[in-house]
């Protein structure tokens, strides 16, 4: 777990049914073809996969991510940050938190898509090491689109 100011991040586990359930309700409504919390509770009984949720001083869930990785690669697969809260660093503290974690389980690659469109993710993930490394034609369906592939490289 991290603390930061009155900021928690932290793994999550079945256990965190709470969270989880919250993490899917921002997911609906952040993402569209968004995750269930069944698909939630599915990624944290996975062996390597990851749910990480950060969550400010009255515990509302803020922002999340997920990811899975094998041997040394890494896939992040969501991550989403309530439109109140964006702009204060938290998807940069949620990502910087799953490299660290990633990077202890000796991954040294981690790869993501993203919207051609979404310019302020891309910047942030430039940000946090990630490089363009391809296109991948019609990724995305509504709106259909483009996505960037990008990697992180340890």
């Amino acid at each position: 777990m991290m603390q930061k100011d009155n900021f928690m991040i932290k793994i999550l586990s079945e256990q965190d049914t709470d969270l989880l359930r919250a993490c899917a309700e921002l997911c609906r409504d952040c993402i569209p073809d968004s995750w269930s919390y069944e698909s939630f509770l599915s990624e944290v009984r996975r062996e390597n996969g990851l749910v990480i949720a950060g969550w400010n001083e009255c515990n509302q869930v803020v922002g999340f991510l997920t990811a899975s990785y094998i041997c040394d690669t890494a896939d992040l697969t969501n991550i989403a940050v309530n439109p109140d809260f964006r702009q204060r660093g938290i998807a940069f503290l949620l990502l910087d938190f799953l490299l660290r974690e990633l990077e202890r389980s000796g991954v040294q690659t981690v790869f993501l898509e993203v919207r051609r469109s979404n310019q302020p993710a891309i910047r942030l993930y430039e940000k946090s090491g990630f490089f363009p490394v391809g296109i991948r034609k019609n990724f995305y369906q509504h709106p259909d689109e483009d996505a960037v592939l990008m990697q992180y490289q340890k």
